[in-house]
């Protein structure tokens, strides 16, 4: 078994060398994809928000945009803050957050049914986005100690039970979206810093246990993989698709999709989000901009993660640390298994999760802590040496 290893502070470029600046590779499509998201979640409350009369016409917009300006100043702190702060700090964080995941059996504010947000004068704070930045830093500063990776079952139990408790806890409020992303982009993330595959996969046996008594205890989420079953016959052998609840959004979702055509209906000029489409802000974005920009909009948005996703990893590879290298895959990891999540689910490729695109869905912690991630991987952009730029990336394979 092969996996990669982050280069280790004895193969660092000596520190007399000066290091780059951040990454603007990484940077540019940040912004686009936030400066997109925007102008689309203005778009798509217009129908909850269309009498000029109640004051509300700029609702939506005027918070997405008070999100940015946070988010914004997060991530530019995030971009200067001692990297060895963030790691010290990387423990006390975790207990933060458990307390955080926990306290909402107690205060937290529930809604459809799930308890996933505290909220304080009008705002909502879901402490699952944090999280999951939370729990990179600290997964990341438990693998750093090995930088041969890990090579027995009991040094993998530390960094899988911390994982398991904070995945747990997500999924009984229950948010079993937000603990599948948490899930996937977390094994690719520990095989990346080095757990071996047979460890993931009995991990993965359990995790599978753990989801199928959640299921059982909770219908619709049943219902939801059942419906995904039916309009996946629907469309390859012929039939109705079904009335449930995950087939009616991804019906709709492909509606949106195929009706824009190349360039679109047109700004404010489309139709699904008219109460066709559930949670048109948030889970249904894309197919919002499919509909009035078209399959170029869309495919921008694919290529910005793709650009985004890329660079991530090339300064994972180029760090001159093991911890930092990680903090920078795992950060990574986790925006593109989202992204990559709800875009399957838009185009009817995975069951409805509720999982939001990065940057573009409306919501200021999703916004918060994806700012505050990025910026801690151009953090890490900033501290490769400038002759790294010049011979590359260097990559060290070993076996476990």
């Amino acid at each position: 078994m092969t996996t990669i290893s982050i280069r280790t502070p004895a193969d660092a470029i000596p520190a007399e060398e000066a290091p780059r600046g951040p990454d603007y590779w990484l940077l540019i499509p940040t912004l686009a994809l936030t400066a997109f998201g925007v102008a689309m979640v203005f778009s798509a409350s217009i129908p909850f928000c269309s009498n000029p009369e109640s004051g509300k016409l700029f609702h939506y917009l005027w918070r997405e945009l008070l999100f940015v300006g946070v988010g914004s100043a997060a991530m530019l702190g995030m971009v200067f803050v001692p990297l060895r702060m963030v790691r010290r700090w990387a423990g006390p964080l975790l207990v933060v957050t458990f307390a955080l995941l926990a306290g909402l059996f107690v205060v937290g504010t529930e809604v459809n049914g799930a308890r996933c947000w505290y909220s304080v004068m009008g705002f909502s704070f879901q402490p699952s986005e944090m999280a999951k930045v939370v729990l990179v830093l600290y997964l990341a500063r438990v693998l750093a100690r090995y930088p041969r990776g890990v090579t027995n079952w009991r040094q993998a139990v530390h960094p899988l039970l911390v994982l398991g408790l904070v995945v747990g806890l997500i999924a009984v409020e229950p948010d079993m979206g937000t603990a599948a992303v948490i899930v996937m982009a977390m094994f690719v993330f520990l095989h990346v810093g080095g757990l071996r595959l047979r460890d993931l996969a009995a991990a993965g046996v359990l995790a599978a246990v753990f989801g199928g008594l959640m299921l059982k205890t909770h219908p619709y989420q049943v219902a939801r993989i059942k419906s995904f079953v039916l309009i996946v016959k629907s469309l390859f052998v012929g039939g109705a698709a079904g009335d449930f609840m995950g087939a009616y959004q991804q019906r709709h979702s492909l509606v949106a999709l195929g009706s824009g055509g190349l360039t679109g209906r047109g700004y404010f000029q489309g139709v699904e989000k008219y109460y066709y489409l559930p949670e048109v802000t948030t889970d249904s974005i894309l197919p919002v901009i499919g509909e009035e920009l078209g399959f170029a909009a869309t495919a921008l948005v694919v290529i910005l993660f793709a650009v985004l996703v890329w660079r991530g990893m090339i300064i994972a590879r180029g760090a001159p640390d093991r911890f930092a290298g990680l903090t920078a895959a795992g950060i990574t990891c986790l925006i593109g298994v989202q992204a990559l999540l709800n875009m399957a689910v838009a185009t009817g490729l995975s069951p409805a999760t509720g999982v939001t695109l990065p940057f573009v869905s409306y919501g200021g912690s999703s916004l918060l802590f994806s700012m505050i991630g990025l910026g801690l991987v151009m953090n890490v952009s900033r501290t490769i040496p400038r002759r790294e730029e010049k011979r590359g990336p260097d990559l060290r394979v070993i076996g476990a």
